[in-house]
Order: C-alpha cells, then sequence, then structure tokens
C-alpha cells in the first residue's frame, strides 16, 4: 500500500477550499442537480481510503454547496473511484464526474520534492485535486447546460476552474498549486511524443503557463514576484491582466442565466 489513508488530509483541506470559494448553501441535496454515486473499489489497497472518504461525507458536502449556487435542470453525479491510472473524468453518457485514487497518488508522488514539510505537500495535493475536480466539472456543465465554447474545450474548462478558484480567498494558491503539478508531469516525461501534440490538451507545460499568467492577471501587484521568479516570461506577462478580464467577462456571462439568486 502508499498509506493513502494516513494522508487523509488532503480530503479535509479539500473541503476547505470548496467553503472557502463562497459555495456556501443549505438544505438538503435535491433530485436534480450535483449527487453522490456510490465509490467504485476493487483492490484492498484503496478500501480504507474509500471507506474513509465515504465517511467524511466530502463528495455529499460539496454536491450541496454546488446546488446552492448553481441551478442544474440535470442530473450530475459525482463519484471517488478506483480507475487503474492517475486521472479524473466526465462521462457524457452517465452524466458523471469520476475522480481516481490513483491521482491522489501521483501527486503525493511526484509533488513531494517541491514542499518542505507534510502539511505543505497536503495543501498542495488539495489544491492541485480540486482544480482537476472543477475542471472536470466544467465538462459537465458545458455539456448539461449546453454552454457554447469556442476553441478547445479542455482550455476552455481550465480557464473555468482558474476563475472558480480565483474568486476565493485562498484559490490563488490552489491554481499555483495546480500548475505545478503539471510542470512536475512535463519534467517526468522523457519527451512530447506526436500523441501529446494530437491530444486535446494543452501540453502540461502550456498549461503551466497558462495557469501562472491567470494568477499574475487577477492581481498584477499583488503577484509581481511571480516575474522577479522566473514562472512567468515577461513577454506573456503582459497580456495577462487582459486575458484575465476577458476569462473574467466569459464566463460570468455564459452562467449567469444558471446561477441562483
Amino acid at each position: 500500500g502508499t498509506g493513502l489513508a494516513s494522508r487523509y488530509p488532503w480530503g479535509n483541506r479539500m473541503t476547505r477550499w470548496v467553503l472557502l470559494f463562497g459555495l456556501i448553501c443549505a438544505g438538503a441535496l435535491e433530485a436534480k442537480g450535483f449527487v453522490v454515486r456510490p465509490t467504485e473499489v476493487q483492490s484492498r489497497e484503496y478500501r480504507e481510503l474509500a471507506r474513509e472518504i465515504d465517511q467524511s461525507g466530502l463528495l455529499r458536502d460539496i454536491a450541496a454547496e454546488l446546488n446552492g449556487v448553481l441551478r442544474i435542470d440535470q442530473t450530475l453525479g459525482l463519484r471517488f473511484a478506483e480507475c487503474g491510472e492517475p486521472n479524473a473524468y466526465y462521462d457524457a453518457d452517465k452524466r458523471e464526474v469520476s475522480v481516481c485514487f490513483e491521482l491522489i497518488e501521483w501527486y503525493y508522488e511526484h509533488m513531494n520534492d517541491a514542499y518542505d514539510s507534510e502539511d505543505e505537500l497536503d495543501d498542495a495535493v488539495a489544491g492541485a485535486f480540486v482544480f482537476v475536480f472543477f475542471h472536470e466539472i466544467g465538462h459537465a456543465l458545458v455539456d448539461v447546460l449546453d454552454l457554447p465554447i469556442t476553441g478547445r474545450e479542455e482550455d476552455a474548462v481550465d480557464q473555468l476552474s482558474a476563475w472558480i478558484l480565483l474568486d476565493g480567498a485562498e484559490g490563488d494558491q490552489a491554481v499555483l498549486d495546480a500548475a505545478l503539478s503539471f510542470y512536475a508531469a512535463s519534467e517526468s516525461a522523457d519527451m512530447v511524443d506526436e500523441g501529446e501534440y494530437a491530444d486535446e490538451h494543452s501540453l502540461d507545460q502550456q498549461r503551466f503557463y497558462n495557469m501562472v499568467c491567470w494568477v499574475y492577471g487577477s492581481d498584477p501587484g499583488g503577484y509581481e514576484h511571480l516575474l522577479e521568479d522566473d514562472y512567468l516570461p515577461a513577454a506573456r506577462a503582459e497580456r495577462c491582466e487582459s486575458e484575465y478580464a476577458q476569462i473574467d467577462r466569459s464566463w460570468t456571462r455564459l452562467l449567469k442565466a444558471h446561477v441562483r439568486p
């Protein structure tokens, strides 16, 4: 085993992220909107973690938070699952977001060297994971709300996830931690092959710079250190404020009709 169950603090931190982003509501889960589906687990390795997550009510709380903000006329399932690979995905046929135990494991293994303490690593895993979580929810919203998207949907829902998080008290760090996870993925790869160039996702390093750009663009004065520390080239930084403003205008308009008063 990997000891993931003993490192479950990432789950409490993920709940904290969601609460901090203003997704506060009261009331029970609705028949429509976000609902929790049973955890899927096959191997003994993840059974303890699955049991702890189920008992925590993590997804139940997150579903309730989301239902308090968004009005959705379809049912959208949320589940944790053992997937056989580090991944998270939206299944349009089932209208279901699945987030994989293996992805949590991957974060711990590949982001470990970037942080000085286990507490910092737990926070980083929570931030990176919640970014991907909202990314997949973005796919679900594009599907069930029939949102118009020009360009690649993967880029658009990266923007949505960053936009949600940057509107919260500590979401900037979550986006930066998620950016670092993509940089770590690019560093762990031997080379970029033809399949990655053809993939619907931007390359991992491109996603890293995009996300750093949006953090900087949301508050250039507050994040000038991102330029000084060479996280962001100056040529790209010149456009980041207007780039983030465009993201803000676009997603505000796209979701306006679906946000509860």
